[in-house]
């Protein structure tokens, strides 16, 4: 994937078999990966910096799916590396045409993604 941090990438589709397993609302379109997304994940998750090349890995094939507890017309998609990546997508209403990107990347605990699929 190229990572070219000027210009809007689409690393992948939002599968209908996932929102549909997870009962949300979200439409099955392009997700988009924006230019400043690279310097969010060096910022605040630099140990996940070398997952960035694997996003569309993660959105075609997650090992786990979910929601976010508390973050509205969102999605999470967990692959399993040597760590557990969990990548967000958002559903951005702020603007006329309502579009999916990729909000982060990080690495979540076994113990954290034990508990979400719990209460899932």
């Amino acid at each position: 994937m190229d990572t070219n941090e000027n210009s809007i990438l689409i690393v992948g589709k939002l599968q209908e078999r996932i929102t549909e397993k997870l009962n949300i609302n979200l439409p099955n379109e392009n997700i988009h990966m924006y230019p400043g997304f690279k310097k969010h994940i060096e910022k605040r998750h630099p140990d996940c910096i070398k997952y960035i090349s694997n996003i569309q890995n993660i959105v075609n094939n997650p090992d786990y799916i979910g929601i976010h507890p508390s973050e509205e017309n969102s999605v999470e998609l967990v692959k399993v590396f040597d760590k557990n990546i969990l990548l967000s997508i958002n559903l951005s209403t702020k603007t006329e045409k309502e579009y999916l990107y990729v909000s982060s990347l990080y690495e979540i605990s076994q113990a954290k993604l034990d508990n979400r699929i719990k209460v899932s």
